[in-house]
């Protein structure tokens, strides 16, 4: 005869002892198993407990097969005041009608139970149990109640019929209750005793609802919505942001994007005290900062000093800023280089530097090379004593490399750690491994957690899809749709075999790294910019990359125009022909001019050369040590053979340009067009402006003189007699002429004449004007930087623009465009080849990038040859920023039922859809209570013997790509309405997978719980600094450990630089030092650095999926 329980309690096996422990879930089993044993027919059960979850079950399972019917009863338990002893005149269940406590209380039950849920955690095993449960409950004879109007705070398992008994105490049916804690239960078996626990069941349970705990359950079984399991994965990245009201002031007539664009960059400049507006060209950046500049100058009483290009000061800024009566100093570049020594004189335009609260920069990729003057001025302006917000405008912060962003990004905080709570825990090894990852790639997607943190970037995609109807001034915003159009030409159509020559003297058909060593009186040496090799200890870095940059200037100016080609022949003829008057002398010129020239913007290749013997005079040296025979023949052989080139290039006659032919015959066809397609004279004016951009000012002055040539003469451009403008940087006001008279309703006030049709043009006009008034633009040369292409765009292609297309048409000299670009690629490795031989970085800035991004820019050529829109219209439909994803996040969220079911799926939704070519899964994941969940996405592809799904390996490893960017664009359904598709097979695969990846994530973490792997590693000039601080800066009082602590930390290889020379200069002062110090870590903005502190550390299972998303390869 089965001995029933009389008391049941958890308690572990004494140590030692040999006696068995003991559970409450084993005294259940032991009654329902009597029962059951005893009965021909299951006996009933009644249970009731505050909570339930699949552990509990999971130990009674085998129990509760064998009984029924069944009825559970469930219910909150009281709160602590409430079991406090309490006089009350009512009934308890009086007492507590209305009472915002239950309510509390039942609503934190449902949340309880879903929680218990969701902690059953993922895979295989909790699949099994859920549904095992998930079918006792769906029996037919398994009834569930929920009491909802009062509390529960019993708790009992009771069986009526065939021996009455009961088990009541205070286990809850869960697996702690059943298991673990210290639980007090006591059987009861005397009938009437067991009658009155029935009748007290009964009076609960006829108060209580019908409650469908298996929906609860069930509500794991996938696939979900696909849109809203990818929405679930944004909640939880960006929940606490997008579900912010957007307050914000819009005194600038803002259309809703540009006051999000405000409202968010506020935010980080709260937070970061730098910002960079990255917007595509064409979206209002200028609005942007034009609402952030008044909020500071007028709402905060606060001084702003704006640097912009020369073009935009007056013709953009000085305008718009007196428009709308927002106080602010505008400066160009140059006058910042300027003025600044003198801020704050009398006539100079900035103020003390202190005096500024905000810095707004305009095109600030401008400041993409830390070492120019302009660096150095924008440094020295942001630092001293007063710490100013910086606002950094830029479409394109990514021109040459990944570097570029790099060094904004250092604008805004040169400390290595200042990212670190945005996951960035080093800069420099951020940028390190997006490098490593795609030295190629130059839209930044390696780097989107940096930029997520610092930047506010919006397409013209995302923008037609999220803000569709958006307005400015009343009128909603319509983007033209991009073409790009090729028009092809014979690069040796007057010149037959010129090019292969051409090439030949480059050095196209040798491998030589550097400059040619040969005397091949056709192959250049570029000894005169190489002098360094004719002396004994051998090359210098520089003058081999110098040489390098300008053998491929000379290939891109031929390709230009044979004017330009023909003025730098000229210009460096006359070089040679110092140098080896110099050298007759017994000097050798050492200029340093191209350096300069290098690191600059400029296109003026020919004032550089021209200017280098007069600056190099000054760097002359004795020819002794150099041997001068050999050096003065490698000069004379390139000095004759330059000449020969140019004498065949002085005899091309502009009437037999082919260029230009092929532009006369797109000017035709344009004002063709515009009479035959416009619907007033007005109209068919604006349809035929055309912008021709060309690289180079003396191409440009050709184009013109061609132009207007041609004009006079052929009768279909009889519409552009009289109205042809020339824009270069060499004249001041006549480029402002020439902006305002061709665009008039767009770049100026709309009062002014239309003048102009035509516009011939340097990338003076690529930057900042609004020449929206015009729908062409021709790109005269071959687009060597296609980032530039993306600027020019921007002139066009902008909020405003009347056109419903914007056209582009790219020269490319068909026949011979694969060579030109294969002997670019060649001198451009060659340059890097040279780098790698001398065993040290570059000396020229971006001369180490320039193999990296090489292929990328001749895949992006080939891809516009094939005239194709991607440039400049990404409709991929891939997101790019994080700006994307909230706004999609914010929208979908305003409509309660897609609110609901997203926050109402239960932890380890899952789904899938049709993407792509490869088979993979998507896991959002959070780590114990760590509020920023993990991405981790998992290519997959099918195994050889089994036909599983296994995960793809590296190296032999899983492949597990934790980039964030490629998970949710991997994840991303693109919108509602998406049909979930989830093989059977594919679902066993993600099941899985999830072992590799928790294993992933687990040890990303662990990793960083060691203090010695999170710190980051001081560079020993900085170390040096700061133990001299330590040491000698006792007068600094209480400001030596700040100092002490701001030195000590990762900084750019040129901030070292500086430190590195201040301890040289006050070696033995070391007083002095520390002051020198001090002033330094100011002039630089260097702060304390963030600490990093390590994680705590975890167990495995604190490793848990909150979604996950399949992918079905298409």
């Amino acid at each position: 005869m089965t001995a029933y329980p009389e008391f049941a309690t958890n308690r572990p096996a004494p140590a030692g002892t040999g006696v068995s422990g003991e559970t409450v879930a084993d005294a259940i089993g032991v009654l329902l198993h009597g029962h059951a044993d005893k009965l021909k027919e299951p006996p009933p059960l009644d249970i009731a407990t505050a909570y339930f979850n699949l552990g509990g079950f999971g130990l009674l399972a085998e129990a509760l097969d064998r009984v029924g019917p069944v009825r559970l009863l469930l219910g909150s338990e009281p709160s602590d005041f409430d079991v406090r002893a309490t006089i009350t005149p009512r009934s308890v269940r009086e007492a507590h009608k209305g009472d915002p406590r239950v309510a509390d209380a039942v609503q934190q039950h449902a949340q309880a139970l879903a929680e218990d849920r969701d902690l059953v955690g993922f895979g295989r095993e909790a699949d099994t149990a859920s549904e095992h449960l998930i079918s006792w409950l769906r029996r037919g004879d398994v009834r569930v109640r929920r009491l909802t109007r009062g509390f529960l705070h019993g708790k009992a398992f009771i069986l009526r019929d065939a021996g009455p008994a009961a088990l009541a105490g205070s286990s809850n049916l869960t697996y702690a209750g059943l298991a673990r804690n210290a639980e007090l239960n006591l059987g009861v078996y005397q009938p009437s005793t067991v009658e009155r626990v029935h009748e007290w069941f009964e009076e609960q349970w006829d108060a209580a609802d019908d409650f469908d705990l298996a929906a609860l359950y069930e509500a794991r079984r996938v696939p979900h919505d696909p849109w809203h399991v990818f929405l679930r994965m944004l909640h939880a990245l960006y929940g606490d942001g997008v579900e912010t009201e957007l307050l914000t002031a819009n005194e600038l007539g803002l259309a809703d994007f540009q006051v999000d664009g405000v409202w968010r960059a506020e935010r980080i400049l709260e937070k970061r005290r730098g910002v960079i507006v990255a917007d595509e060209v064409g979206l209002g950046k200028t609005f942007i900062a034009g609402e952030l500049i008044r909020k500071a100058a007028i709402e905060r009483r606060q001084k702003v000093l704006v640097v912009c290009p020369a073009t935009l000061r007056d013709a953009t800024w000085v305008g718009f800023l007196k428009a709308h009566t927002v106080p602010a100093d505008v400066v160009s570049y140059e006058e910042l280089v300027r003025d600044l020594p003198r801020a704050g004189e009398q006539g100079v335009r900035v103020q003390r530097l202190d005096q500024y609260a905000m810095v707004v920069v305009d095109e600030a990729h401008n400041l993409r090379n830390a070492v120019t003057l302009r660096g150095e001025a924008m440094r020295e302006l942001l630092g001293g004593a007063v710490p100013k917000d910086l606002l950094l405008l830029t479409a394109t912060p990514v021109n040459n490399s990944l570097r570029d962003l790099q060094t904004l990004v250092g604008y805004i905080n040169p400390s290595d750690t200042a990212f670190a709570d945005a996951g960035v825990r080093s800069v420099k090894d951020y940028f390190d491994v997006a490098m490593a990852l795609d030295p190629d790639e130059l839209s930044g997607q390696h780097l989107f957690e940096l930029l997520d943190a610092i930047a506010v970037r919006r397409t013209r995609r995302f923008i037609k899809t999220q803000y569709p109807h958006a307005t400015v001034n009343g009128k909603q915003i319509v983007f033209p749709q991009a073409r790009v159009l090729r028009v092809d030409y014979d690069l040796e159509g007057v010149l037959p075999g010129f090019f292969d020559d051409f090439a030949h003297a480059l050095g196209a058909d040798r491998d030589e790294i550097g400059v040619s060593r040969g005397l091949d009186p056709d192959v250049l040496t570029m000894a005169r910019y190489v002098p360094s090799r004719f002396q004994g200890e051998g090359e210098e870095q520089y003058q081999v990359q110098n040489a390098g940059l300008l053998q491929s200037t000379l290939l891109k100016r031929f390709e230009s125009s044979a004017v330009a080609f023909t003025s730098t022949l000229r210009a460096m003829i006359a070089s040679h022909d110092s140098f080896l008057a110099a050298l007759d002398d017994g000097w050798v010129l050492r200029g340093d001019a191209l350096r300069a020239w290098a690191a600059s913007d400029t296109d003026d290749v020919d004032d550089v050369v021209r200017g280098l013997d007069d600056e190099a005079r000054a760097q002359s040296e004795p020819a002794t040590s150099y041997d001068a025979v050999a050096l003065r023949a490698a000069v004379s052989s390139d000095r004759d053979l330059l000449a020969r080139l140019a004498d065949r290039t002085d005899a091309v006659d502009a009437a037999d340009d082919p260029k230009i032919d092929a532009l006369v015959e797109e000017l035709a066809a344009i004002a063709a067009a515009a009479r035959e397609e416009g619907l007033s004279v007005e109209q068919v004016r604006d349809r035929r402006k055309v912008l021709v951009f060309t690289y180079f000012a003396d191409t440009a002055e050709h184009v013109f003189a061609c132009l207007n040539a041609r004009i006079k003469s052929d009768e279909r451009l009889a519409d552009y007699r009289g109205r042809i403008v020339q824009a270069t940087g060499r004249d001041k006001k006549e480029r402002q002429k020439a902006i305002v008279g061709f665009a008039p309703k767009t770049a100026g006030a709309g009062t002014e004449d239309d003048l102009f049709d035509i516009a011939v043009a340097t990338d003076v006009l690529a930057e900042g004007v609004n020449l929206q008034q015009a729908g062409h633009i021709i790109n005269y040369d071959l687009p060597w930087n296609p980032m530039r292409l993306v600027q020019r765009h921007g002139r066009v292609d902008r909020i405003g623009s009347e056109h419903r297309h914007i056209h582009l048409r790219c020269f490319f000299p068909d026949a011979q465009l694969e060579a030109l670009l294969e002997l670019e690629a060649r001198l451009q490795r060659k340059i890097a080849q040279a780098n790698a031989a001398f065993g040290t970085s570059a000396v020229l800035p971006g001369a180490e990038e320039v193999d990296r991004v090489i292929s990328e820019t001749l895949d992006e050529i080939r891809r516009l040859r094939a005239e194709e829109t991607g440039l400049f219209d990404d409709e991929s439909g891939a997101a790019a920023s994080s700006e994307e994803f909230q706004r999609r996040l914010a929208n979908a969220m305003r409509t309660p039922s897609t609110r609901s079911a997203v926050l109402g799926l239960p932890r380890g939704a899952g789904s899938g859809i049709v993407r792509g070519a490869e088979p993979g899964v998507v896991f959002c994941v959070t780590v114990a209570d760590d509020p920023r969940p993990r991405f981790r996405y998992v290519p997959l592809e099918r195994d050889g013997s089994s036909g599983r799904y296994v995960p793809q390996r590296v190296d032999g490893a899983p492949l597990v790509v934790d980039r964030l960017l490629a998970c949710l664009n991997r994840a991303d359904p693109r919108a509602p309405g998406v049909e979930a598709v989830l093989p059977e097979d594919l679902h066993e695969g993600v099941l899985d997978v999830w072992p590799t990846v928790q294993q992933h994530v687990f040890d990303d973490w662990m990793r960083q719980t060691d203090p010695a792997t999170v710190q980051p590693v001081i560079p020993k000039v900085m170390r040096g600094a700061a133990e001299l601080v330590r040491r000698h800066g006792l007068a600094l009082a209480n400001a030596q450990d700040v100092l002490v602590d701001r030195l000590s930390q990762q900084v750019e290889v040129r901030i070292q630089r500086d430190v590195r020379a201040v301890l040289r200069e006050f070696e033995n002062d070391p007083e002095s030092a520390v002051r020198e110090l001090a002033t330094l870590a100011d002039l630089l903005r260097l702060q304390r650095p963030q600490p990093v502190v390590p994680l705590p550390e975890i167990e495995l299972d604190d490793v848990r999926v909150l979604a996950w998303m399949a992918v079905v390869a298409e």
